[in-house]
């Protein structure tokens, strides 16, 4: 059975997103000290940019998409992803940024 598009639009993103970044800090949890220095660098860079460019990239992809082919339930779900990108960004990552950059060298 197919998958209803509400929850692809909505769930592919969110996981792909999320899932690269949190695979890459596990990864960077786990195997920092056995790792070398390029592939470090590497799951770095995964780990911020899958939050932060693959979610919203993937969800605005498939908010085309569905506008593309009239598909109501793909954008609705895809509309959905970059609302709760947008809840992500100012309760969670900002926040972050913001003891990040306060607190630098103090704790």
């Amino acid at each position: 059975e197919k998958i209803n598009p509400y929850w692809f639009g909505l769930g592919i993103p969110i996981c792909f997103g999320l899932g690269a970044s949190f695979f890459s800090l596990l990864m960077l949890i786990s195997m920092a000290d056995t790792l070398d220095v390029s592939v470090v660098l590497f799951l770095a860079t995964l780990l911020h940019v899958g939050h932060t460019i693959v979610w919203p990239a993937l969800a605005s992809f498939f908010l085309f998409r569905g506008k593309k082919s009239e598909n109501l339930s793909l954008v609705n779900g895809a509309k959905l992803s970059l609302k709760l990108y947008a809840v992500w960004l100012v309760f969670i990552i900002a926040p972050f940024i913001w003891f990040a950059s306060t607190f630098n060298g103090i704790v």
